[in-house]
């Protein structure tokens, strides 16, 4: 169950000087370099399947792929972390992610390359968890956010820059070349984080523990039911966000460009946030984070159908991406604070398998509503932010810390 409102957490911290310069070298500096290859092939799974010759709705069905896969890696990676450690974890999931490159790249039939496009999936999900699970061992609790947000800016970084390293590469050598990019810059992580992991965040097969997944989930139903609704709700209303954005500038005559460059002015906004949301989140509370997050991404969705010109989409677009990026890292940082301290990564793989669900949730309630009319879906991307909101305003728990743990 949450934790009780108005009183401290619990956790005692252990004040370490060099945490930052710790989870820098450890977490935040491979994380960036192989999102960077990972982020050249997020947009081209749709585009590969089109390559080989298949219709446009066999080349969505790649992206749903990768979201399933990712489902699959993010219960996969907590039971790894929890039974031999997250540094193990984290190899084992960079590995496969690596793999999943190089099958996409050779790939000749659809077949193959949703093998692929899966395998890419389950070690990005467990990627994140064990990530996740590493910033948790290590991070004292007054900086727990504001490690958390500075986690999901490294993954920001990376899928901002990838994009325009894989343009660069299909240019010169066509699109199985960002594939292997991918893999190549996956494979510079791993070997960063051979110098720079700290030992102890392995398990020795001696001490390694029996983790009974039913035992560690089902005493937590009740957070499960009640704030993690909020968390799946905000995954699909994150989700949502990639696709209303493209369908309205597609609608009012904008160009691909137009688009694009509009799209990325929200990923730039969305990036320079994580820094004060991480602050604000670990001075006066999660909430001040996540009710704003959602009532401005439900205000951008339910605005743009207002808008006929590209400088009022963009305006829009600008609110957008400021409640994305002020949400950084609230998924996560709400996970770490709920998670029991027996089978922590377990329960982490689940609540990140919650996020992923609305991620799938998000585009079909886009898309059910503009089978009506395009609008419509648009508000109810709107409705579905304004239950986000008083979800997380309801069931995020208030919380302080010590004046003197206060940074």
């Amino acid at each position: 169950m949450a934790r009780r409102r108005g009183r401290p957490l619990s956790r005692q911290d252990a004040s370490d000087p060099g945490v930052v310069r710790v989870l820098a070298l450890s977490v935040y500096l491979p994380t960036l370099l192989a999102e960077i290859g990972i982020g050249a092939t997020l947009p081209l799974f749709a585009l590969s399947a089109l390559s080989l010759g298949e219709p446009a709705a066999v080349a969505s069905i790649a992206v749903a792929v990768y979201s399933g896969g990712r489902m699959v890696g993010s219960a996969l990676g907590g039971w790894a972390s929890t039974r031999r450690g997250p540094i193990p974890a984290t190899f084992g999931a960079y590995a496969v992610l690596a793999g999943g490159a190089v099958v996409s790249a050779i790939a000749g039939q659809v077949a193959v390359l949703a093998l692929g496009v899966a395998v890419i999936g389950i070690g990005h999900g467990g990627v994140h968890v064990a990530r996740q699970a590493h910033i948790d061992a290590v991070a004292p609790l007054k900086i727990r956010a504001r490690s958390l947000t500075t986690l999901a800016g490294s993954w920001r970084i990376g899928n901002f820059v990838g994009p325009f390293a894989g343009a660069v590469i299909i240019q010169a050598s066509g699109l199985p070349a960002a594939y292997v990019f991918a893999a190549a810059m996956v494979c510079v992580g791993i070997v960063t984080l051979v110098f720079t992991a700290p030992r102890h965040l392995s398990i020795p097969r001696a001490h390694r523990p029996q983790v009974r997944v039913g035992e560690v989930l089902r005493p937590q139903w009740g957070i499960f039911s009640t704030l993690g609704v909020g968390v799946l709700l905000m995954g699909a209303l994150r989700q949502a966000r990639v696709v209303v954005i493209p369908l309205w500038a597609a609608h009012i005559g904008m160009s691909d460009s137009g688009a694009s460059l509009v799209f990325g002015v929200a990923t730039a906004i969305d990036m320079a946030m994580f820094v004060p949301a991480g602050y604000v989140m670990d001075r006066f509370g999660r909430v001040w984070t996540a009710v704003p997050s959602a009532i401005a991404l439900a205000a951008g969705a339910s605005l743009l159908p207002a808008t006929s010109q590209p400088w009022q989409v963009a305006a829009v677009v600008v609110l957008i991406g400021f409640g994305n990026g002020w949400g950084s890292g609230i998924v996560m940082t709400l996970g770490a604070d709920a998670a029991p301290e027996q089978g922590k990564a377990v329960f982490l793989g689940a609540w990140s398998i919650l996020q992923d669900a609305g991620g799938l949730l998000g585009p079909v309630v886009v898309a059910a509503g503009a089978a009506i009319a395009l609008p419509l879906g648009f508000f109810a991307v709107g409705a579905v932010g304004a239950a986000t909101a008083g979800v997380l305003y309801t069931f995020t728990p208030r919380w302080t810390l010590p004046e003197s743990s206060r940074a």
